[in-house]
């Protein structure tokens, strides 16, 4: 019987559509995140604790940080086998761990996301000590190196001013996980998207919310060719507040 202790032995089929592919056949950031959000989206639910799940008890996971590591860059429209599982909590973040590979078992790439439980009804996140559930015992194998933490001190250059519109908003009334990872695509030059297939880690931080109708600045890192590394941000033009960092690494 399958149970939460052992969930790493679940495997989910998973299929690249042409959408997540530039027009060279490789794949988009935001591919990766939309893959590691279905797999574990999948995951979650067949174990009760999935998104409708959890909104019943007035609670929802919330992404904080997600972090991706290439072996194989994927081009073109192929069907992967993945993998996933809980790793680690502290007093607040949950760790999860995802494997993608080939049908054939070639590796392609791993992540790792941290998450929080928050209270819907006053937006505070929950102590994992003090649920009235079951998730599981963490199971403490770790695929990469990661952390819902960020330091870096590059010099931010501002690149493009954007308004989030009502298709950006997803079932938890804020803007859609993968939608961060779009933004930062887009703030990408013509020589970056065509270095795509050298992209070889992204990590990606979830700082605070956007709403509806709010307008952002994306800036990007004034000397990211010469370090091999790109680092992309968006602040809230209404509060000042960073929303989201994302950070690119090309061999």
């Amino acid at each position: 019987m399958m149970t939460l202790n052992n969930e790493s032995q679940c495997r989910y089929e998973c299929t690249v559509g042409m959408e997540w592919l530039n027009g060279s056949g490789v794949m988009k950031p935001f591919g990766y995140q939309s893959l590691i959000m279905d797999v574990a989206g999948r995951h979650l639910r067949k174990f009760g604790i999935g998104v409708d799940d959890l909104l019943q008890k007035g609670m929802a996971w919330v992404l904080v940080s997600s972090s991706i590591e290439i072996i194989r860059p994927i081009e073109g429209e192929i069907s992967l086998i993945g993998r996933t599982w809980h790793s680690e909590q502290d007093r607040l973040t949950f760790r999860r761990e995802l494997c993608f590979s080939e049908t054939d078992g070639t590796p392609l790439f791993n992540a790792a996301t941290f998450s929080v439980l928050m209270d819907m009804s006053d937006r505070r996140i929950i102590r994992p000590d003090r649920l009235q559930f079951d998730i599981g015992q963490p199971h403490s194998e770790f695929l990469i190196e990661a952390s819902p933490k960020l330091r870096f001190r590059d010099e931010m250059m501002p690149c493009d001013r954007r308004k989030i519109y009502p298709s950006c908003i997803d079932r938890l009334g804020h803007t859609n996980n993968c939608r961060y990872s779009e933004f930062a695509y887009d703030a990408l030059t013509e020589p970056e998207i065509a270095n795509l297939e050298n992209m070889r880690r992204m990590d990606i931080f979830f700082k605070s919310e956007l709403k509806p109708g709010e307008y952002f600045t994306v800036r990007r890192s004034a000397d990211s060719v010469e370090k091999g590394e790109l680092i992309i941000d968006g602040v809230n033009e209404e509060t000042g507040r960073q929303s989201f960092v994302c950070r690119m690494v090309f061999a």
